[in-house]
């Protein structure tokens, strides 16, 4: 793997570790990113890359973490065996920091509250569905929904609080053959279980797989359950 950049980092693999430096002004994400190793490290380990050293403070600041083996998901088939070992991962990655910890952590950005204002923020600063018709009512109708919806109450009624990634991409887990690791961390936070499942639905490979039902709660069983296959 080569240096790949992004609008916000760049990461740099060399040998047995990997630098990921974040733009100038993002060192909010470089220290969730290490906040987020680090909780890994010392609730489940082996889950994620281990922190070796931080720079928060710098004009870029970085982090410099273990490299890990395999290859991204994104893009491949999802068989059986890489599904089992994903709901693994994904179950140990929220169940594993304790209630108390997470309870501790600031909400991960791009949660709940954060969504509901955004929207509210794009419809009040729009001239107008530019097509009319159809699109304007269904932009209506979203709107009103939303505002009866109690969502930006914050978190899900009944939802256990869970240490989220905060991104369900799925280049973010990777397969060694055996079982599935998660990398990147610059959005994480609190969160809860169903909406850190909702975003990787979101990134889900439509394509190959039609519909799956995650178990939301820590303690079922780990695999997602298939209803019916592409």
């Amino acid at each position: 793997m080569s240096s790949v950049s992004w609008r916000t980092h760049a990461v740099e693999p060399s040998g047995r570790k990997v630098t990921k430096q974040f733009s100038a002004g993002e060192r909010g994400r470089c220290a969730r990113e290490w906040r987020g190793l680090t909780l890994l490290a010392r609730y489940a380990p082996g889950l994620a890359p281990v922190p070796r050293r931080a720079e928060l403070t710098a004009g870029r600041p970085l982090v410099v973490m273990s490299r890990l083996p395999g290859v991204a998901l994104r893009g491949r088939p999802l068989d059986e065996r890489r599904l089992d070992a994903l709901a693994e991962a994904v179950r140990t990655l929220h169940c594993a920091v304790p209630s108390e910890v997470v309870r501790s952590l600031p909400l991960r950005p791009g949660h709940q509250q954060d969504l509901v204002a955004r929207l509210r923020s794009w419809a009040s600063a729009r001239p107008g569905p530019p097509h009319g018709g159809e699109v304007a009512r269904a932009a209506e109708r979203g709107l009103l929904w939303l505002a009866g919806s109690g969502l930006d109450a914050g978190g899900t009624a009944g939802a256990r609080p869970v240490f989220g990634a905060g991104d369900g991409n799925l280049a973010n887990y990777l397969w060694d053959g055996e079982r599935v690791r998660v990398v990147d961390f610059e959005d994480s936070g609190r969160s809860d279980r169903v909406l850190e499942l909702a975003e990787i639905t979101e990134h889900w490979p439509v394509g190959r797989t039609r519909r799956w039902t995650w178990r939301p709660s820590c303690t079922a069983s780990t695999s997602p359950r298939r209803n019916a296959s592409g």
